[in-house]
């Protein structure tokens, strides 16, 4: 029954998210992400993601080494831009950067104001 509900919200999704929502797995660094799962699997361990936290790791995973702005995320996750979404994004990110930092290769960096990008090196 979980799957049929997480199913229906990917109807709802953006265009391009359910696009990239897709693709069964996403490498990162040491990490491979499955998507269907929302799992995020290391060599030790693995962690099931949240749904917005997949949406924001996917979005950032499949555009590495890329800056996206603040308000294209917003808009496309949360289809809103405001106060508290913005102020959400900030803390998925900060849940992403803890998670993804047993990984020195990967950074989420952000430019004030204007928007994130993924690292990887």
């Amino acid at each position: 029954m979980k799957i049929e509900t997480e199913k229906l919200v990917l109807l709802g999704l953006d265009e391009n998210l359910k696009a990239l929502m897709s693709v069964p797995s996403y490498k990162i660094g040491s990490f491979t992400f499955d998507v269907e799962k929302r799992l995020l699997i290391s060599k030790n361990e693995s962690v099931k993601l949240t749904g917005k936290e997949s949406y924001l790791l996917v979005l950032l995973a499949a555009n590495a080494n890329t800056f996206l702005e603040r308000k294209y995320i917003l808009n496309t996750i949360w289809r809103e831009d405001n106060f508290r979404t913005s102020r959400s994004m900030d803390v998925y990110i900060c849940k992403l950067r803890k998670l993804l930092s047993k990984d020195d290769k990967i950074n989420i960096v952000n430019l004030h104001g204007k928007g994130h990008k993924m690292i990887i090196s």
